[in-house]
């Protein structure tokens, strides 16, 4: 079957939260109040899913004119490396004037290829004030 992508909505967050569980973010979703405050709150939300399943789930900030922060790809570990992740990216990225764009992102070393593949490099100028979970 293949792969639907669609806005993330109240339906899909239960299996949203499972996902992000099953592949180590547990803690930052504990509560689902605070889920689903960090979807309420995203400018985009984006999920893919296989027969109803969700499967992928992508949010970002994005102010329309100068700059998006993607905040969130989680790809169930059973359908990575099938591309899910690299069209959750394109819709969270779409826009009509992408040339104009910044975006940035936080990410674990170990995704750096997958980024890198995207056309993300490495920035010298960002800065952060890590949260304690």
């Amino acid at each position: 079957m293949a792969i639907t992508y669609r806005e993330a909505v109240p339906a899909d967050y239960a299996e949203v939260k499972q996902l992000l569980t099953r592949i180590g973010w547990g803690k930052r979703v504990e509560s689902d109040d605070r889920l689903a405050r960090m979807i309420h709150g995203a400018d985009r939300t984006v999920v893919a899913c296989r027969d109803e399943r969700v499967v992928g789930f992508s949010r970002a900030l994005f102010d329309g004119a100068s700059n998006g922060y993607i905040s969130t790809v989680a790809v169930a570990p059973d359908e990575q490396r099938k591309g899910i992740g690299r069209e959750l990216v394109k819709r969270l990225m779409r826009c009509d004037n992408p040339e104009q764009i910044t975006w940035v992102l936080r990410s674990r070393a170990e995704s750096r290829g997958f980024w890198e593949s995207l056309g993300f490099r490495a920035s010298e100028t960002a800065m952060e004030i890590v949260r304690r979970e």
